[in-house]
């Protein structure tokens, strides 16, 4: 059943007033820690600046968890991420016969042709999550990305948490926001360009590059959904794709 416009009024009514009540229920500064400096973080919580509802973080770090499911660590870096997916899309391809690979990919295809119709970046504000996360797949599935691709990010997310567990957050809201950001960067946005006549004679093109916005829960349900179809190549094959990036690591030459 479909909500009324009086009861979404209502409750932004309710939550405006919660945020602006001065009743000490929160912790005054913001308890994340610098994650190189181990410093405290120094600003008001979000309670405490009238721009949130959270009792414990400031709106900085609220912002963070949005965007990569870490109050404090990142979303894995291309240069940090790239020998896991390499690693990991190296044993997909040379064991498409095991048959945990080949359920993985046929899932992840059909979860990606069932997606629905691809719908362009301008007009993806207001549709609830669920729907922009299966749009995406739709987009992945429009630029002719390989289930393959998919299945290679999911399986190097979860080898790099366990290769190297301290440059992660061991936590499943950054696992699956680094699951969905690695996926969203292969076909991100949409594009247009249009033939512009000048008054000379000449033409100019006009281009469009329109971005979805990356954070929030469409990554979350975006992430989920590629790893649902993942798990049981990830639970069987992981120790293999880690010991496989690891046999790819330049050896150090030796002191003299």
């Amino acid at each position: 059943m479909a909500r009324s416009w009086q009861g979404a009024a209502r409750r932004a009514a309710n939550v405006k007033a919660r945020i602006a009540s001065a009743e000490e229920n929160h912790l005054p500064l913001c308890t994340v820690p610098d994650p190189v400096s181990g410093l405290p973080c120094g600003r008001f919580t979000a309670r405490a600046a009238k721009q949130g509802l959270s009792q414990f973080v400031c709106r900085h770090h609220q912002q963070h968890k949005q965007r990569y499911g870490s109050h404090w660590c990142k979303s894995p870096s291309a240069a940090l991420f790239r020998p896991y997916a390499a690693a990991a899309l190296n044993f997909i391809r040379s064991h498409r016969e095991d048959p945990y690979v080949t359920a993985a990919i046929a899932g992840l295809g059909g979860v990606m042709a069932t997606a629905g119709p691809v719908e362009i970046a301008t007009r993806l504000r207001g549709l609830p999550p669920e729907q922009r996360a299966r749009i995406a797949l739709a987009r992945l599935r429009e630029a002719e990305i390989k289930p393959e691709r998919l299945l290679a990010i999911a399986v190097a997310v979860h080898a790099l948490i366990e290769d190297a567990p301290e440059k992660c957050h061991k936590i499943t809201d950054w696992r699956v926001t680094g699951i969905a950001k690695a996926a969203h960067r292969l076909a991100s946005g949409t594009h247009r360009q249009w033939p512009v006549y000048q008054q000379d004679g000449s033409v100019k093109q006009l281009e469009m590059h329109a971005y979805p916005r990356s954070s929030g829960r469409v990554l979350r349900y975006l992430g989920a959904m590629i790893e649902k179809e993942c798990e049981w190549v990830i639970e069987r094959h992981l120790a293999e794709v880690v010991a496989l990036k690891r046999a790819a690591e330049p050896v150090a030459n030796p002191a003299p």
